[in-house]
């Protein structure tokens, strides 16, 4: 009876220790890479004054879509080529922006590292 109840008790640890692991280990792979890191920085300086441009709140000008639910207005495999060419669009508040190949892979990565589910 007694090594029933310590290998229940060994069994909760081990079973423990593989959570704190495994979620430790993702937290480590959610960690923005440099490349995401300087796409935030660019949306955050380019657009955010138009654009909610995180993973939380709401455009500050209206009709302004939110940089995390891009991904349901525009084709984000063929998006890369429209920053690179111009971005332009029919909303006359919008300007017309140019990246450079880098930035625009940058920008491309961290628009799809916040994409809501």
């Amino acid at each position: 009876m007694r090594y029933v109840g310590v290998f229940a008790m060994i069994l909760r640890l081990a079973i423990i220790f593989l959570l704190l692991a495994t979620s430790a280990s993702v937290a480590q792979d959610s960690k923005p890479t440099p490349l995401e890191e300087r796409g935030r920085a660019l949306a955050e300086r380019m657009c955010s004054s138009c654009h909610a441009v995180g993973r939380r709140g709401i455009s500050p000008h209206v009709g302004a879509p939110a940089f995390r639910a891009l991904d349901r207005r525009v084709d984000l495999d063929t998006f890369t080529d429209r920053l690179r060419e111009g971005l332009t669009v029919d909303h006359p508040d919008m300007p017309t922006f140019r990246f450079t190949r880098d930035d625009a892979r940058a920008l491309l990565l961290y628009l799809r590292s916040i994409q809501a589910p």
